[in-house]
Parts: structure tokens; sequence; C-alpha cells
């Protein structure tokens, strides 16, 4: 596959595992544990261009499925953010 649809909706193809999903791409932003969620979320659909990066706020919840097109961008009251953005 030579690229990922913009999610919405979920897409996966065959692949289970991020390595599967990146296409060359970047697949984990661990230097963005601690900033700003918005400027983690344009930094991640910039450095990946066929992810979505979504901001999870405290007590909001992403579904459990498995998605090469999305990243979810965790984070606390601040809006810092507070676990590794990962594609899944």
């Amino acid at each position: 596959m030579s690229g990922w649809p913009r999610y919405p909706p979920c897409a996966s193809g065959t692949c289970t595992d991020v390595v599967c999903c990146a296409h060359g791409h970047k697949l984990r932003w661990p230097e963005l544990l601690g900033e700003n969620g918005a400027a983690a979320k344009a930094t991640i659909e910039k450095e990946n261009p066929e992810v979505t990066a979504e901001i999870l706020t405290p007590g909001r919840v992403g579904p459990p499925n498995f998605c090469c097109n999305r990243v979810f961008v965790i984070v606390d009251t601040h809006g810092n953010v507070t676990n590794i953005p990962t594609i899944g």
C-alpha cells in the first residue's frame, strides 16, 4: 500500500503493528513528552502526513481499535503531552 486515507475512518489493511504502518515515515514521538498538545499534533502531522493526530484530554478515552492512520496525543489538565504519541 502506498499510503493510508485520512482518519477517520480507521485504516490498517493487514498491518497489526506500528512498523508495518509506517511506510517509511516516523511512527513514535518520544521527544514530544511534556510539550504542548496542539504543538505536538502539528509536529506529528507534519512528520507523518499519513496520520491524523487526535488530542485526548483527561477523562477522554480513545477507541481500542488499532489504526495505522491515527495517533492519540494524550494530554494532562494543562494541555501537555503525558504519553509517547505512537501510531495505533
